[in-house]
């Protein structure tokens, strides 16, 4: 019944597919005839302005084995003739045109029409890194956690900053673990989104975890609590992948409402601390009641991108760059330039996970690839440094505990001790991804050139999307920021107890109202 609703209520321009797909593994490179490993679910509402970056974000992974589901929340703007567009170009994109309901309810129909083994999700105005997916897939595949969680950027305007949590911690954790961090700091974004989350679908469909189409603000964080009480293990990845952009006047539509605000919280913290008494035994919650019932008195924090701050760079900054020159021709040199700077960038990713720079990831290559060695000569020009300099990365890796190191007659010896190992088999996988992008089959050459450049278009090209989108919504977004600044310190003047958790309406504002933006 709830089926044949459900088709009543949607228009798609796609059908469902059915089993006869295939795959490539991502553990194994095999073929499988099954449905797309991850399902994207994006809800879209009056998006037109930033939906074509968020969609080229995710049809640009270089992960390639899922589905889009894309749901027009009745957009009156551009935004269903753009993903109808899309759909008819790429078989991947599965587009649902309905009338609106709000942000909640169109996650719910994602999540009912989806076919993958993972569910990710999307905001239509934000945007991944290419190797988003491939990253979070093979976190999830390699530690058979119930959830992955990353780190992400937070934009403003044309600065960004790298937003984290569970710092220090690199293996899976139990459910209790999870519930103890979070105490730490409950109202942070980290904990409460969903768009830096990896969640299993058989998990959600088997304990009936959706959305809560009651509230207008805080659902993500009432979704993730509820997912989590029936999670086993989650692991952290610490490689920023997502970049949120702050939807320009939420903080002003939510902060207006002081009643509606009070009786949220309350009905959150409701949630929360139910949340612990399953997850904790007795004791030990009468033992933390205090540090949960702190959830009162927190503000969410985003972390958000301040420009004073040493942290904060400038928007295509964040990452080493990867620029392909306007009106050059294909040659060797610059294919190997380009080839080397993708491979750096795949270096890059390790060195952010593991807490450490691109040079001592680039030793570690070479003592993984070369074995143990004698004579620093080569590893000096290897990375194109002094011996002073090699010797001081070789030093830091030792106190890090990632090699031990010797002095014999012909020099120092280095060796990769067990901690490394996680290291190695990313490596290894990093070496695998950019075969796969030079060979591009049984093709080399002209191939690699073709996708060094593509990747380096893209990614060009995002980039300045995202700056001249930063550019345009300025002034709006200046304004915004001083109401929404005057509305919050007129709730703590009248005694509201903080903002109302982590979370943020996906689609937009008037979708999460439900009919208001009718």
């Amino acid at each position: 019944m709830a089926e044949q609703q459900t088709e009543q209520r949607i228009e798609s321009n796609t059908e469902p597919q059915t089993g006869s797909d295939s795959r490539i593994s991502a553990s194994t490179g095999t073929i499988a005839p099954t449905a797309p490993t991850v399902s994207i679910i994006v809800p879209v509402y009056n998006a037109a302005g930033a939906l074509r970056r968020c969609i080229d974000s995710i049809l640009g992974q270089e992960y390639r084995d899922f589905e889009l589901i894309a749901l027009d929340d009745g957009s009156h703007d551009d935004s269903p003739a753009i993903l109808d567009e899309y759909a008819a170009k790429d078989p991947r994109v599965r587009v649902i045109h309905k009338p609106n309901s709000g942000v909640s309810d169109t996650r719910n129909l994602g999540m009912a029409l989806a076919r993958g083994t993972y569910i990710q999700f999307l905001d239509a105005d934000d945007w991944i890194t290419e190797d988003a997916t491939k990253l979070l897939v093979r976190a999830a595949e390699h530690s058979g956690a119930d959830m992955v969680i990353a780190d992400f950027y937070r934009v403003v305007g044309e600065g960004t900053s790298r937003k984290g949590g569970l710092t220090g911690i690199d293996r899976v954790i139990s459910r209790e673990e999870y519930a103890d961090e979070l105490l730490k700091d409950p109202a942070d974004f980290y904990f409460g989104v969903l768009w830096n989350k990896l969640y299993r679908r058989d998990i959600i469909r088997g304990h009936q975890v959706s959305m809560d189409t009651s509230v207008s603000w805080c659902e993500d964080f009432i979704f993730n609590l509820d997912y989590m009480v029936h999670a086993a293990s989650v692991y952290p990845v610490h490689v920023p992948m997502y970049y949120y952009v702050k939807t320009e006047g939420s903080l002003v539509n939510h902060a207006m409402k002081l009643s509606e605000t009070v009786r949220i919280k309350r009905y959150v913290f409701d949630y929360y601390t139910e949340f612990f008494r399953q997850v904790y035994d007795e004791d030990t919650f009468a033992r933390k009641r205090a540090n949960i019932y702190r959830y009162l008195i927190a503000w969410a924090s985003d972390g958000s991108a301040n420009p004073a701050l040493p942290s904060t760079k400038r928007l295509g900054e964040e990452r080493l760059p990867l620029i392909v020159p306007d009106g050059m021709r294909d040659n060797p040199f610059i294919a190997a330039h380009l080839a080397s700077r993708i491979l750096d960038r795949y270096l890059e990713r390790i060195a952010t996970q593991f807490g450490m720079d691109l040079g001592e990831v680039r030793v570690i290559v070479f003592l993984h690839y070369g074995g143990d060695t004698a004579d620093f000569k080569a590893l000096q020009d290897y990375l194109d440094a002094g011996r002073v300099s090699v010797t001081r990365l070789a030093e830091t890796l030792a106190l890090k505990g990632y090699v031990d190191s010797s002095l014999t007659r012909k020099g120092a010896k280095l060796e990769l001790t067990a901690k490394a190992e996680p290291v190695e088999r990313m490596i290894d996988q990093a070496a695998a991804d950019f075969e796969r992008l030079a060979m591009g089959g049984l093709q080399a050459g002209e191939t690699l050139i073709a996708g060094i450049r593509d990747a380096a278009a893209r990614g060009e090209a995002e980039t300045r999307e995202a700056v001249d989108t930063a550019r345009r919504a300025a002034d709006v977004g200046n304004d915004d920021v001083d109401a929404a600044l005057d509305a919050a310190a007129a709730l703590g003047a009248t005694g509201a107890a903080g903002a109302v958790g982590a979370g943020r309406d996906g689609a937009s504002d008037g979708a999460s109202d439900g009919g208001a933006a009718e």
